[in-house]
């Protein structure tokens, strides 16, 4: 009786966790209102958008022919992931990811490090940064006599994802630089508490009493030999 519970809360919050008839009516209202405001922001890729847009209707009212509320869900999903993912969720996004490329980058710039090979991998990131950055900014202030119905898609989706392979490789660097200062710092960490034990033990060797009759080393305070017993000398 216990498992049964146990599967029926899983299956409760799973389901609770995905998308609802009501979430997705919410999320196509909301990529309405953002279709309208890209096509104001990027009107050279009026054309495009509403392409996709009608495609996306097209799916829309299709899902509303679907009694099975999973799939009714799944298809409404389909729709809004025309206006959200993809080519038009791309166009949507790249400013951005520009803008957090951007910040990433000048965050590599003023970190130091140590490593040769880090020098070179820095330097090739911020090379490869400025390339995305150039390939977007093609993309974002595409002319009307540039614009090709075909090939704006792809050349949406590569602009993108050179962005965000720029992001991923900065932030690569980023790691390794942290990751290089960490163990420097470990390293240098180490080396004091070596430094201090061999002083420490040092003091403690130099602060034993030697005795005189058999060589004995004995502790600071001592005044009797604890291998022989002999009075040792005080200071």
């Amino acid at each position: 009786m216990k498992k049964i519970y146990i599967l029926l809360v899983a299956l409760f919050a799973l389901n609770s966790c995905g998308p609802t008839l009501e979430s997705s009516k919410e999320d196509w209202t909301k990529n309405q209102e953002a279709i309208t405001k890209l096509k104001a922001e990027y009107p050279v890729y009026a054309t495009l958008i509403d392409q996709k847009l009608e495609a996306a209707k097209a799916i829309w009212t299709e899902s509303e022919g679907i009694s099975d509320e999973e799939k009714k869900v799944d298809k409404m999903e389909e729709a809004n992931k025309l206006l959200s993912a993809g080519t038009v969720g791309n166009l949507r996004n790249i400013k951005q990811k520009v803008t957090d490329l951007k910040a990433t980058k000048d965050k590599l710039l003023t970190m130091d490090f140590n490593s040769y090979k880090l020098e070179n991998r820095t330097e090739d990131a911020v090379d490869e940064v400025k390339k995305a950055i150039k390939k977007a900014e093609a993309v974002i202030y595409l002319t009307p006599e540039e614009f090709d119905i075909n090939e704006a898609p792809g050349q949406i989706d590569k602009a993108f994802n050179k962005l965000a392979d720029s992001y991923k490789e900065v932030e690569a660097v980023i790691s390794l630089i942290n990751k290089e200062k960490a163990k420097i710092e470990k390293d240098k960490k180490a080396e004091e508490k070596k430094v201090s034990d061999e002083k420490v033990k040092d003091e403690q060797a130099k602060a034993q009493i030697k005795c005189e009759y058999c060589g004995t080393m004995n502790e600071a305070g001592s005044t009797k030999c604890k291998s022989c017993g002999a009075n040792l000398p005080t200071n």
